[in-house]
């Protein structure tokens, strides 16, 4: 019984370091390199009927100024159903939509993909009242969930 127990304590933790949040950013470990990640993550978003608007990649950009960077990407996406509800209440959101996703590699070498909760929009404007943030922040979360596994 007691190694059950252990057992149990060590999937808890281990899933408390894989989803941390600092703020109101999500951060998700993600078990592939950043390219496959993001590749992943753009086509399911695609898949879901979701426009990507562009796809940034910091390291080649740093690379294009004699820089070096670990491996950083981000993708702006979104569905302009939802955005527009959103920005209607409040048009100065715009300044946080579209949606980014960031995928990076930090110094010890472990792939992330972190986001901004959408509920968390409500904090900076004036948008609290809007349901549509729910079901934003809840399909934000299986996406991420799904290609981070």
């Amino acid at each position: 019984m007691r190694i059950n127990h252990y057992k149990k304590m060590l999937v808890i933790m281990g899933l408390a370091f894989s989803v941390s949040a600092s703020a109101d950013i999500i951060k998700k470990a993600s078990s592939h390199s950043v390219k496959e990640t993001m590749d992943k993550f753009e086509t399911l978003v695609k898949s879901k009927g979701m426009g990507v608007f562009a796809r940034v990649d910091h390291t080649k950009n740093a690379a294009g100024v004699d820089m070096k960077m670990n491996d950083a990407e981000v993708l702006i996406f979104g569905n302009p159903k939802g955005g527009t509800v959103i920005m209607k209440k409040d048009p100065a959101v715009a300044l946080d939509l579209p949606l980014k996703v960031a995928v990076y590699k930090d110094d010890a070498g472990k792939v992330w993909l972190s986001y901004r909760n959408p509920q968390d929009l409500a904090k900076d404007y004036d948008v609290a009242e809007v349901p549509v943030l729910g079901k934003v922040e809840t399909a934000l979360d299986k996406l991420t969930t799904a290609v981070t596994k």
